[in-house]
């Protein structure tokens, strides 16, 4: 596994994060922060590919920190792949020691 480093895309903070190979569905863990993908949206005006026989995807990180001092924009959604509607909640996250922040 190889080290590399990713930017937060929300602050540029870098992360650690660790690979396998070229393939960027093999970054896991990212340290620190959280992977997003996304395969297109219907309404985006800047990605909407129509996948025929490629899967194509974006993909960026956020760092723990940015996604905790927007927690309130955040909505955790349970079941998505086993219920016809997901159930959702806010998303709050736990208050952490001064250091572990940015």
């Amino acid at each position: 596994m190889n080290k590399i480093q990713l930017h937060c895309m929300c602050c540029d903070r870098i992360l650690e994060g660790e690979k396998w190979d070229d393939n960027p569905l093999t970054i896991n863990p990212v340290y620190n922060g959280l992977i997003f993908r996304s395969n297109g949206n219907f309404g985006s005006t800047i990605f909407d590919p129509m996948p025929i026989g490629n899967e194509e995807f974006l993909q960026v990180v956020i760092c723990d920190f940015c996604v905790m001092q927007r927690d309130e924009r955040v909505t955790r959604v349970y079941n998505i792949k086993t219920t016809k509607t997901a159930e959702s909640e806010s998303f709050e996250v736990e208050e952490r020691e001064e250091n572990d922040q940015h």
